[in-house]
């Protein structure tokens, strides 16, 4: 079982452990309804899947969690600014926040927003 979550529904994600695997999924899917794209998760180092108009510009670079995960680094800040702001509309408060990567110049990342 995945420890990842779709943004919208909150439920876990289809876990892939093989891009092919995930791939012959996807084609399945596509000859019923729609176009599914596989992906590596940088959460995880899993395959998941999502869907073609919902193909964020990011890539997985250096930069580590505080769990010691790659973190997702966003190409454009505008796409990483409403990837913010859905993830704290959902959650109904600020709980995360946009900084620019250290190692990467134009290259940002999302980071938890620590409570007291």
């Amino acid at each position: 079982m995945s420890h990842c979550v779709h943004l919208d529904s909150g439920r876990p994600m289809m876990v892939f452990h093989s891009k092919a695997g995930a791939r012959r999924y996807a084609k399945k899917c596509k000859r019923k309804h729609r176009k599914l794209v596989p992906y590596r998760c940088a959460r995880c180092d899993k395959w998941h899947l999502r869907t073609r108009s919902n193909d964020a510009h990011y890539r997985v670079c250096k930069c580590r969690d505080h769990l010691g995960r790659l973190k997702r680094a966003y190409l454009d800040y505008n796409e990483i600014q409403v990837v913010r702001a859905k993830i704290n509309d959902k959650a109904d408060c600020e709980v995360v926040e946009v900084y620019e990567c250290p190692e990467y110049y134009d290259v940002w990342h999302l980071t938890r927003i620590e409570r007291d």
